[in-house]
């Protein structure tokens, strides 16, 4: 992987790829960090499908709360819980 950091497509921000995964049908993940000029930090969530990205910038506890939904998910006994939100 390669962590060199480069400007984010506003220019006012500095991105450092954390981690990159080939996804089923054919998209493709990537985290990244978002250091704005200001000192906000954020995490990027990048998913390309062919041409089409999608970008999801998230503070902590948006990562944190998405990190545990997903987790929920796909738990064994998932099916058996009211969706939560």
């Amino acid at each position: 992987m390669d962590t060199t950091s480069t400007r984010d497509e506003t220019g006012h921000g500095t991105l450092t790829e954390i981690a990159r995964l080939d996804a089923p049908w054919g998209k493709e993940l990537v985290v990244q960090t978002v250091h704005f000029d200001s000192g906000l930090a954020l995490a990027r969530l990048r998913i390309r499908e062919g041409r089409r990205f999608t970008l999801i910038d998230l503070d902590r506890a948006t990562a944190d709360w998405l990190a545990a939904a997903l987790d929920r998910a796909l738990a064994p006994d998932a099916a058996d819980h009211p969706a939560a939100r």
